[in-house]
């Protein structure tokens, strides 16, 4: 049971939110284009899989199944997805600790980290135009 989320839906919208502005951020979009591949996350509590094409200069996102094979998938808790994105669980540790776990090779997606603080006040300003300001965990 999430102790952030009341439903998949809260997280979708929330987090489709936050993935299309972090795509029309001038100072993120060009670095997660040098990804040049599909990444899936891949939720629980609640279920949900988000998918980034970055294929070809693509900024596109989605839930479901990814368009194409996923170089990486990283699969994570609702709220640890909250605390990923909030800046307060550090990636690399979480991996290390079994919190996220990952198939393929997440080296390029992690090589992203130091823009966490960033995605931070973006996510921030999502959570809060929505009426989502109280999700802290």
């Amino acid at each position: 049971m999430s102790e952030c989320w009341k439903d998949a839906d809260e997280m979708t919208k929330a987090f489709s939110e936050l993935f299309k502005r972090m795509m029309e951020d001038p100072e993120l979009s060009p670095k997660a284009e040098k990804l040049d591949q599909v990444v899936v996350f891949k939720y629980h509590d609640p279920d949900v899989q988000f998918w980034w094409d970055l294929r070809g200069g693509k900024k596109e996102f989605g839930t479901g199944e990814p368009p194409g094979e996923f170089k990486v998938r990283m699969a994570l808790s609702g709220d640890d997805a909250h605390r990923s994105w909030s800046n307060k669980l550090n990636p690399v540790m979480a991996i290390t600790r079994k919190k996220i776990k990952v198939d393929g090779n997440a080296t390029g997606l992690l090589k992203l980290q130091p823009l966490l603080k960033k995605v931070a006040v973006i996510y921030k300003q999502v959570l809060d135009d929505m009426g989502m300001s109280d999700k802290k965990l």
